[in-house]
């Protein structure tokens, strides 16, 4: 199979955002600052079909954990789908802009933040099966949440600062999603 140039460059942009989000996950960073969200926001612009950004967030990530480390199923399988909540927003985003992309990546950090704690709570026994178990799990997640915000947001804005400066001059016959 032969792939066009627009194939080419689509399998290239594929290749380099898992590639980003594997190598920030192996990188020393705070937690839970990490580009798989905004992976996630770019692809469901970018890639016409919202399972190919699926796929490539997906995959950043079982590559990322068959480097670090596995973890509980329940968990992981949450934090997956959790990562891929900005593509349910690719009909709010229109034609995105600065707004609309910002309250996606603090929208998506929040709805993260509010699953991956519940999933602790509910998978593993480090909390008590009550509200106020629940509760604890939030309030210990707390200091994450500021991290995973500000890696949202500014991954978002590092995407797609270098889409809007380079991207239109690499792959210019790319028919995006909305870009």
């Amino acid at each position: 199979m032969t792939l066009n140039s627009q194939q080419k460059t689509l399998l290239g942009v594929a290749v380099a955002l898992i590639t980003l989000c594997v190598v920030a996950r192996l990188l020393p960073h705070p937690p839970n600052f990490a580009p798989a969200t905004a992976v996630a926001l770019f692809g469901c612009v970018f890639f016409s079909r919202r399972w190919h950004a699926g796929a490539v967030v997906v995959l950043a990530m079982i590559v990322g954990d068959w480097f670090i480390g596995f973890y509980d199923t329940g968990i992981m399988l949450t934090v997956y789908a959790s990562l891929l909540m900005p593509l349910a927003a690719r009909r709010f985003l229109g034609k995105p802009n600065a707004l609309r992309l910002g309250a996606v990546a603090v929208l998506s950090g929040v709805g993260f933040y509010l699953t991956t704690n519940a999933a602790v709570w509910f998978f593993t026994n480090t909390y008590p099966p009550t509200l106020d178990g629940l509760a604890a799990s939030y309030v210990a997640g707390l200091p994450f949440l500021k991290w995973t915000l500000l890696g949202n947001v500014s991954y978002t804005a590092v995407l797609f600062g270098a889409y809007g400066i380079l991207g239109r001059r690499i792959a210019p016959t790319i028919r995006t999603a909305h870009v």
